[in-house]
Parts: C-alpha cells; sequence; structure tokens
C-alpha cells in the first residue's frame, strides 16, 4: 500500500479543505510545537481506526465554529487515495451543526472506493481499509514519539508478528500446539489413543497387566495436567507483572519527571498565593481612610486653614459681643436710675413680711402704705426672694451657634497641622504603594509564566506515556514492590513447574512405553500402530513448526541488524538479538557486543535507531511475505538525537526504497526559522508546516495549520 493523497477538511487546526501529494520515498512534515504535527498523525489514526465511531467536537476546526451562522452546519472528513492492487479511497468523516451556540454532530460516515478507470465501486471504508491495511499490520506501521517504538513490548506481539509474516499459519490446520484447540494432528492422536485404549481394554488375555498401567497413565496425566494448568498461570502472572515492571521501566524517568514537576508547581502555587496576599489596591477606601485625597493639596489646605482661623475668629467676636450685649441687658433694669440693689436675701423673707403687714420700711425709715409704689417695692422684693429660693428650673438657653461645624473643623485644622509633614509625604508614600503593588503583580506574571512552562512540560510529559496516566504515574512506585514480589515468585514457581512438568512427563512416557509393550502382544496392535503412527505425525508438525519460527526470526534479527548498520553510520552499533522469552511468552529485543556482552543502557538515539532497524525490517519481510509494501509513518521518532547524528539519519532513511512519513521539528532553530543548508543537503520531499499569521495565541479559534511544500 503506497498513499497518493490525504485530504484533511476541518479536522481541528487543519481549517476548510487542505489536501497533500505524497510520493513513495521519505516525505518529512516540519513543524514546531503546536504548529499540526500531531495533529495530522492524529488524523491518520483517527481514519486507520475500524474499530468504532468517533465524532467527538472536539475533533472540530475551532475557526470553523466561530465563523458558522447558527442553524448552520459543515463536515469534519479526512480521506485518503492509495496505491493497493488498484486505486483506492477511504474516507471518514461526520457531520456538525450549530444552534444555539451549541454543536451537536451526527451522520458518521465511513466510505470506500476501488478505483477502475474511471469506474468507481463503493465499499464500506472500514472494511476496504482492513482488507488492503490490516489491523495487524497497521500495529507495525504507525508510531508516535520513541516510546512506542518497541512494537515487542505488547504480550500479543510474537502471535501477530508470525502469524502474519510468517508461514506458520499453514501449520494451523494441523498443529495448534494449544490444549483447547486442536489442529488435526493433534485430534487424530488423541481420538486414535481413545480408540488404542479401548481395544486394550477389551483383551482379556492382559486385563489385570492394562488395569494397573492404564490406572498409572491416568494419574500421571491427571498430574500432568495440573501441573501444566498452573505452569500456565504462573507464566500469565509473571507475564503480567513484567509488563507492569516494563511500563514502569520505560516510564521511570517519566515518573522522576512527574514527581519534580508537581514538587515545582505546589512550590510556585504557594509562592503566587503568598505574593498575591501581598497585593492591596484599595485605593478608593485609602482616599479617605489614610487621607490620601490630600496628596498634592498643599496650597489648597494653606487657604483652608486661613478660611477655618477666619471663621473661628469671627464666631469668638460674635460669642462675646452676645454675652456682653447679655449682661447689658440684664444690668439696664437694674441701674437705669444708677442705684445698686440689695440681694435678694436683705432683708430676710419674715422681715419683709413685718414690713408689709406694718405697711412701713424698717430699712429706710418710711411709711409705705398699701398700694402704694413703696409698698409694691417690697412686695416685688419678697417674691424675688422666694422665687430664688425654689428649685431652679432649666430653661432653653437659645445659642449663637448651636452646630459645632466651626469648632470641628478648627480641630481638624490643627491635626492636620500638627500631621503635615505625613501629608507633605502623600505623594511618596502613594507612589511607594502603587509601586510595591505592581512589583507584586509583576513577581505574580513571571511565576505564573513558570506555572504555565510547567503544565505545559506536565502535559508533554503525560502525552508521550499514553499507556499511563497521571495517577498510576504517581502510585507506580508504590507498587513495585509487591510487582517484583509476585513476579519472582512466578518465576520461581515457573522454574519448579518446568522440572515438576519434564519429570511427569518422563513418568508418563516410561509408563506409555510399558503399556505398549503390552499392546504388541494384545488384539489392539493394530490400534497401537495407528496412535503411533500419528504421535509420530503430531511431533513432525510440532518440529516444523518450531523451526519455521526460529527461521523467521533469525531472518527478521539478520534484516534488523542490516539497517541498524545502516542507521548509525560510522558509530557503535552492537549486534541486535531477537529473542522469545519461555517465561513470559513474548519476544524481546536487546543489544550484545560480539562477545555476547548484554548492553544494559544503549543512549537514546541507539536504542531509537535499534527499534525502528527492527520496524523496517518487518516492513521488508511484508514486502516480500505478502507481495506488497506498507508505508511507515512517525511523529518525533528522533526528538533525542543530536544534531548531527539526525541529519545523518535523515539522509539514510532517504535512501532506503521505501514509503517514510515523518512528522518533526527538526531542522529548525530556536527561532523556529528553517535550517536551509542543512535541509539541502536531505533527498527527500519536505514540508513546512506552520501557523498562518496573523493568529491571537489566547484564542485557539485564529489558529490555523498551513502546509508548504518546500522541497
Amino acid at each position: 500500500m503506497i498513499i497518493k493523497e490525504i485530504t484533511l477538511e476541518n479536522f481541528r487546526s487543519y481549517y476548510g479543505r487542505n489536501t497533500i501529494k505524497f510520493n513513495d520515498g521519505l516525505m518529512l512534515f516540519i513543524g514546531d510545537n503546536g504548529d499540526g504535527k500531531t495533529t495530522f498523525f492524529e488524523a491518520l489514526e483517527w481514519l486507520f481506526d475500524t474499530t468504532k465511531q468517533n465524532i467527538d467536537n472536539r475533533l472540530i476546526a475551532e475557526k470553523k465554529i466561530s465563523e458558522l451562522p447558527d442553524f448552520s452546519s459543515d463536515t469534519v472528513k479526512v480521506s485518503m487515495t492509495f496505491e493497493h492492487d488498484g486505486e483506492k479511497i477511504v474516507e471518514k468523516s461526520f457531520s456538525f451543526q450549530k444552534e444555539n451556540n451549541q454543536i451537536k454532530t451526527s451522520n458518521f460516515q465511513f466510505k470506500g472506493w476501488y478505483i477502475e478507470g474511471v469506474e468507481r465501486t463503493q465499499i464500506q471504508g472500514g472494511t476496504l481499509l482492513d482488507r488492503c491495511f490490516e489491523a495487524a499490520i497497521r500495529k507495525y506501521c504507525l508510531f508516535k514519539g520513541e516510546k512506542n517504538l518497541n512494537v515487542f513490548n505488547n504480550s500479543d506481539a510474537l502471535k501477530y508478528l508470525i502469524d502474519t509474516f510468517s508461514n506458520i499459519r499453514q501449520f494451523d490446520p494441523y498443529f495448534i500446539g494449544d490444549n483447547e484447540n486442536l489442529g488435526f494432528t493433534e485430534f487424530a492422536e488423541k481420538e486414535s489413543n481413545k480408540a488404542y485404549e479401548k481395544a486394550m481394554k477389551s483383551d482379556k488375555s492382559n486385563e489385570t497387566q492394562e488395569k494397573i498401567l492404564s490406572s498409572q497413565l491416568t494419574k500421571l496425566r491427571n498430574n500432568l495436567q495440573d501441573v501444566r494448568t498452573r505452569l500456565k498461570n504462573n507464566r500469565a502472572n509473571a507475564t503480567n507483572y513484567s509488563t507492569k515492571l516494563d511500563d514502569l521501566e520505560s516510564s521511570k524517568e517519566a515518573c522522576e519527571q512527574l514527581k519534580q514537576i508537581n514538587e515545582r508547581l505546589k512550590s510556585l502555587n504557594e509562592k503566587k498565593t503568598k505574593t498575591e496576599s501581598f497585593v492591596n489596591e484599595d485605593y478608593t477606601i485609602k482616599l479617605l481612610d489614610e487621607m490620601w485625597i490630600l496628596c498634592g493639596f498643599s496650597d489648597i489646605f494653606s487657604k483652608f486653614q486661613t478660611k477655618i482661623s477666619e471663621a473661628s475668629k469671627a464666631k469668638r467676636k460674635l460669642e462675646n459681643e452676645a454675652i456682653k450685649e447679655k449682661g447689658k441687658q440684664e444690668a439696664i433694669v437694674e441701674l437705669a436710675k444708677g442705684i445698686i440693689p440689695l440681694p435678694p436675701y436683705i432683708p430676710d423673707a419674715k422681715t419683709m413680711e413685718e414690713m408689709l403687714n406694718d405697711e412701713f420700711c424698717k430699712v429706710c425709715g418710711r411709711e409705705a402704705k398699701k398700694d402704694s409704689e413703696a409698698y409694691k417695692f417690697m412686695m416685688r422684693k419678697l417674691d424675688e426672694l422666694i422665687k430664688s429660693q425654689q428649685p431652679k428650673e432649666e430653661t432653653d438657653e437659645q445659642l449663637l451657634f448651636p452646630n459645632k461645624f466651626i469648632d470641628e473643623l478648627n480641630k481638624r485644622s490643627l491635626q492636620l497641622e500638627g500631621n503635615q509633614e505625613n501629608i507633605n509625604n502623600l505623594s511618596n508614600t502613594i507612589r511607594e504603594r502603587i509601586d510595591f503593588n505592581e512589583a507584586r503583580k509583576a513577581e505574580v506574571k513571571k511565576i505564573q509564566t513558570n506555572i504555565d512552562v510547567e503544565e505545559d512540560n506536565k502535559r508533554k510529559l503525560l502525552a508521550q506515556n499514553d499507556d499511563l496516566t497521571e495517577d498510576e504515574l504517581k502510585n507506580s512506585y508504590q507498587n513495585i514492590t509487591n510487582w517484583y514480589k509476585s513476579k519472582s515468585e512466578a518465576e520461581k514457581q515457573i522454574v519448579i513447574l518446568e522440572k515438576e512438568e519434564k519429570e511427569v512427563e518422563s513418568q508418563l512416557a516410561e509408563v506409555q512405553r510399558s503399556y505398549d509393550e503390552l499392546g504388541k502382544t494384545s488384539t489392539a496392535n493394530t490400534y497401537r500402530k495407528i496412535h503411533t503412527t500419528f504421535e509420530k505425525i503430531q511431533n513432525a508438525f510440532k518440529y516444523a513448526k518450531e523451526k519455521n519460527t526460529k527461521e523467521f526470526l533469525a531472518l527478521l534479527e539478520a534484516k534488523a541488524n542490516e539497517y541498524l548498520a545502516k542507521l548509525n553510520i560510522d558509530d557503535f552499533t552492537g549486534i541486535i538479538r531477537i529473542y522469545e522469552d519461555k517465561i513470559e511468552r513474548k519476544l524481546k529485543i536487546k543489544l550484545e557486543d560480539k562477545n555476547g556482552t548484554f548492553i544494559a543502557s544503549p543512549n537514546q538515539a541507539l536504542e531509537t535507531t535499534m527499534y525502528m532497524s527492527v520496524l523496517f525490517a518487518v516492513s521488508e519481510l511484508t514486502s516480500i511475505k505478502r507481495e506488497n509494501d506498507y508505508p511507515l509513518i512517525f511523529d518525533a521518532p528522533t526528538s533525542s538525537f543530536a544534531p548531527q547524528k539526525e541529519s545523518d539519519f535523515f539522509n539514510v532513511i532517504s535512501d532506503i526504497k521505501k514509503q517514510c512519513i515523518i512528522f518533526t521539528k527538526s531542522f529548525l532553530n530556536d527561532e523556529g526559522k528553517l535550517l536551509d543548508d542543512k535541509i539541502d543537503k536531505l533527498h527527500c520531499t519536505i514540508n513546512r508546516m506552520e501557523k498562518q499569521r496573523p493568529f491571537d495565541k489566547d484564542d485557539l479559534s485564529t489558529v490555523q495549520t498551513k502546509i508548504t511544500l518546500i522541497k
């Protein structure tokens, strides 16, 4: 299968219709972070998924959503034209409609067409893709990041690989090697043995000996079945825990990085919260409570003081004049004739009453007849005395200035006068407070930038570890002790049970020989010969299947080492060894030197080229075995390579006759500009992926990826 053309329509950052032509060699798509490389790769993953519908509205281009009128609809679509025994097309799509600013998806379709001249024959897209690009093959063609390059990390990889790319499946009708599923030779051996033993039981001449041997055979077979069941369970446990530990090993660095990132995030968030608490921008309250309103009003304050002083002086003058006026009015009555009156208590009340009765003033010695002026004077004098001796009634005195506004203003003026230095310094105080707040806000912004960087690093880390969630990464170390303990226990049991299996098999074979010797002298001898023949045929197929598997793995290993040498020019490579782990029943890859020394920790670039060499080898064997080719598609497979190593790698890949599609941010400098001198040295097709400018960095609906053919 060779990809000829891919079209993305309204798929996330690929706004509108975007069509890219492909050739059958190396194609590079160069783009910086966020420029749409992974989105293109995930569009292919979405197209190649034939198992389920996915019409998630997160797949829709935000730009298309933003410009779509209400109650209007459009389509998300990914299609591929490819060559596979003729030209074919697969197309996956769904519709979306905007209603009251809500997006609804519908009408999922997966179509396929055979192209014959001008004629098109339609077929279900998933069916067509599975026929031309089987799921088992796609497993070895589509890779995101360096971590996923080890295809043998999956416990089913051995079966997939051998079943798909070797001739081993031709043995399945005859020999499968599974107690629950039998091939013809296994079935024939089992049934012929039943017939043989039934015939032996019918022979009365050897009845006693047959019963003894038959009982021993039954017991040993049951023992063997029990041992094999326990062996199978322990192998499953060992595989399960080994897989968990492999995931842990592959994510070991990620776990440490995640822990460090989370610790940094916690520290940054605490620092941000503390710094934010220092910011106090209640400027409106401070205008009055802290008299900030007086800032810059020194001249006005001086005038204020003058006016308050004048008002206070005028008030005092008016009050003094009012007091004088009141005293004057009171004195006028008594002093009108120049006479100074006696006090009210002279003479006393008894004397006054006596004088009134006698109608004679004993003070001045003159007669005071009743109703005369002298008599009336003495009456008034007595009334005043009596009145002066009575409790005084409170009277509402009419004040000249009933409110104390001027006094309060004067008091405030005096307070401000005493605080004049601070008032004059308010400008500095306000500026210092504003500068302090702005400095803290700038610090918070800087901390938030660091938080955003750490959050982005966290997202990238988790994105590169699709197999493990964040919680699993956090908890992985908590499980390691139990996993190692359980794996170790299972492996110990496997060794014990394998030894026990061989012993029981040996005992069973010995009893079976005795049983067969007895059968030679029995009427069941013909059945014995038939059973023996089927047993030999079964063993022959078993041996042939094992030999075929070994030969295939040897060929795969040889091809992988050829590519390893090509991908590591003038550099240490070691030798790839592909072997079957008998305990875990899975394929494993390792590097050795020519002396057989295991290379425990190859550098990341060497490890990556090792896995890629195996993938190229698998791809080549695919072409040989199936007489058809399949593309290899990688997203960021060389992120750990040094620049020179990367350039050499791509030059080697470009010379391999193989359709290889790689999404990478290589060949860009720190400013995101193309390194033209290095690009000129490449012998392949190169496309530039980048965000169309201008765009709003805070608005996803303004982001649109464009792809430009540059070479």
